[in-house]
């Protein structure tokens, strides 16, 4: 399967926006760079690189003003939600300090941002094209006939496991009976063999693939599940139950830095 995947070119959810303070910036990484979030005046979420370009001090370090900038803790210099500097506090010159935050060199560079279904998502390419770029593309959200039956918060946790360990994990059922022992009646003593496990049409770096199963453990013999994967990280797994009943699982699985995977889901009952 040839591939041309950029890893850049695609919409993350970095976080579920409960877990954010409007206040205050936050610090993340995201594909092993680092990354400030923070709202602005008018209630956008902006995501910006977490350096400032001045001492290289960590941004998120730094707070919001009143005027709805980033100040940056060193040396107090301000930056607007498109990256721009807008105040020295050092610089007395008016024409000097215009000409200082004019230049590229102090600049911070930003990224698309998207406010989707209660999470925040991050394009993290940093070329000039990227705010373009970022609209032929989608977020992989829950589908939305799923959503009118959400009942629980989304929830998140960065684990000292690999991207590709945890996406693969999601896709292997018959980890669950062992791995989660004790969790959610979960028990090498209800593990059933897997009597059936296909993939569904085609696989694409780009549009995933879908997998189709039946049940792994006592409680689920008579279900049939499908797992399917959108690039770059997203398991949606429906399992539909004999008696009508279904349950929907939307898990995500951020890659942060090398070893080290955010793992962000919800879970939704129907029928």
């Amino acid at each position: 399967m040839a591939s041309n995947f950029s890893w850049t070119k695609q919409w993350y959810p970095v976080t579920p926006v409960s877990y954010l303070d409007t206040f205050q910036p936050t610090a993340i990484t995201l594909l092993g760079k680092r990354l400030v979030l923070w709202k602005e005046q008018e209630g956008k979420w902006i995501a910006m690189d977490d350096t400032c370009p001045h001492k290289l001090a960590q941004l998120s370090l730094g707070k919001i003003t009143e005027q709805g900038t980033l100040m940056c803790r060193h040396h107090g210099w301000c930056f607007d939600s498109a990256g721009k500097c807008t105040h020295m506090p050092m610089v007395r010159d008016e024409k000097a300090l215009a000409t200082a935050c004019k230049s590229e060199r102090s600049q911070v560079v930003t990224y698309p941002t998207k406010l989707l279904q209660g999470l925040l998502w991050v394009w993290p390419d940093d070329n000039s094209t990227a705010f373009a770029d970022c609209t032929a593309k989608q977020p992989a959200i829950i589908p939305e006939t799923q959503v009118e039956h959400s009942t629980t918060d989304w929830f998140m946790s960065e684990v000292p496991v690999g991207y590709t360990i945890s996406v693969e994990s999601s896709f292997d059922p018959s980890h669950a009976q062992f791995l989660h022992e004790g969790i959610a009646g979960f028990s090498p003593e209800r593990a059933i063999p897997i009597e059936h496990f296909a993939l569904l049409g085609e696989m694409s770096s780009e549009a995933g693939f879908t997998l189709q199963h039946s049940g792994y453990n006592i409680f689920n013999r008579d279900m049939d599940a499908k797992r399917q994967f959108t690039p770059p990280c997203s398991n949606t797994t429906i399992y539909q139950y004999a008696n009508g009943k279904s349950v929907l699982f939307q898990l995500y699985f951020v890659p942060t830095k090398p070893g080290y995977c955010k793992h962000i889901g919800k879970f939704i009952g129907a029928g």
